[in-house]
């Protein structure tokens, strides 16, 4: 687990990580609730035990429907308000040419008033691009905890389109080869590719298109 405490006015910034539970994350939970005006805190979790995650959402004030989202991943892209904090899911990827193959991973992000969560799930972590760009650009800071949304938004969107400038080129590539003089069959490197545009669109295709309606938040009986 990484944290990071960011403060708006300055651009100071503090990384500190730890290991729940310790004496260190016990004094890094204590400094969540002691946070000074102007200072947010980035909790960062990779693949949270229920442990972890629980500990924090009690400290953070989630929605047990939220860590229940966030603990198994897997999620559409979708986001969700509970009270005053705003829950957003995302499909990581990434587009291996090596093996035309489109890798997804899942991140949840929570923005509270003081502090944010990300959550992820498998080797896509875009978190870490998104702190080296707050870290270089620290007038984003100003924005408090959504500017941490919007870099992981940014670092996540950048991915789409570079994944897509690949799978373009190897869309192209195999059509000259198809065209070509050669007789190879591309049947199997067809379907495999179809595939993974297939897939592709589910990962950035979102759980209800923008403007629509979705049904209201269930709560607990």
């Amino acid at each position: 687990m990484e944290w990071v405490i960011y403060d708006q006015v300055s651009g100071w910034s503090k990384h500190m990580e730890c290991e729940l539970p310790d004496d260190a994350c016990q004094s890094a939970l204590k400094r969540l609730r002691g946070l000074g005006e102007g200072e947010f805190a980035w909790v960062r979790l990779a693949g949270p035990s229920e442990g972890e995650l629980v500990e924090l959402a009690e400290e953070l004030g989630l929605h047990p429907l939220a860590v229940e989202d966030a603990l198994h991943g897997r999620q559409r892209p979708k986001r969700e308000r509970f009270g005053d904090i705003l829950a957003v899911a995302l499909k990581a990827l990434r587009y291996v040419e090596e093996e035309t193959a489109v890798e997804t991973g899942d991140i949840m992000i929570f923005v509270g008033p003081r502090s944010v969560l990300t959550v992820t799930h498998g080797a896509i972590d875009p978190c870490t691009e998104a702190a080296r760009r707050l870290d270089t650009d620290p007038g984003m800071l100003g924005h408090g905890p959504r500017a941490v949304l919007h870099a992981v938004l940014d670092v996540v969107v950048d991915a789409y389109s570079d994944a897509a400038r690949r799978v373009r080129a190897t869309l192209n590539r195999l059509e000259d080869e198809v065209f070509s003089t050669t007789r190879v069959d591309h049947t199997e490197n067809i379907y495999s590719l179809k595939r993974e545009v297939r897939e592709f669109r589910d990962a950035v295709q979102p759980l209800v298109p923008p403007g629509g309606s979705r049904p209201p938040v269930r709560r607990p009986g």
